[in-house]
């Protein structure tokens, strides 16, 4: 499979997690606006839509260069053959399907585990398990990174911008 195709089939699956998050996950699990500081969707439908905007782009630009026939860069085609030198060469921008579904079962998860267990449990294993697919194996690092994150965005969303939290409440 060359890299375009594997980049392609990468952003078609982001654009249908980005419609999906857009159209069910987020109007059904966001609680109700209560009249007064920013709504709980903004900043969810914001981030999603941005993403969505991205990877649309990127799948315009690879179609156009499909169908006009013409020829990307070759470094932009296939990446080359890993060499002992100092050429400067990364592998950053290569879609790996694994590690990205890797990322995205997990998010699906905590939206649908905030409704049930309340924003800090699900988020704080939400967190824990992130940090693990991304290769932290130290676990009490782990713990008090996800702790401190939580309890940091909880206040500042709940008591800074007055934004209710979704899913039972564990200090109310």
């Amino acid at each position: 499979m060359s890299r375009v195709t594997r980049d392609g089939l990468g952003y078609i699956v982001i654009i249908g997690f980005c419609i999906l998050m857009l159209a069910w996950a987020i109007p059904t699990y966001t609680p109700a606006y209560p009249g007064y500081g920013a709504p709980p969707a903004m900043v969810p439908n914001v981030a999603v839509s941005v993403i969505l905007v991205m990877a649309l782009v990127s799948v315009v630009r690879v179609l156009l260069a499909v169908y006009l026939n013409q020829q990307m860069p070759i470094e932009e085609r296939e990446y080359p053959e890993d060499v002992e030198d100092d050429s400067g060469f990364t592998q950053v921008g290569r879609v790996n399907l694994k590690l990205l579904l890797s990322i995205i079962v997990p998010c699906a998860l905590l939206v649908i585990a905030v409704d049930y267990v309340g924003y800090a449990i699900a988020s704080f294993v939400f967190l824990m398990i992130l940090q693990y697919v991304i290769g932290s194996r130290r676990w009490l690092q782990s713990i008090i990174i996800a702790f401190a994150l939580v309890a940091v965005l909880y206040v500042v969303m709940r008591y800074g911008f007055g934004v209710p939290v979704p899913g039972p409440q564990l200090f109310e």
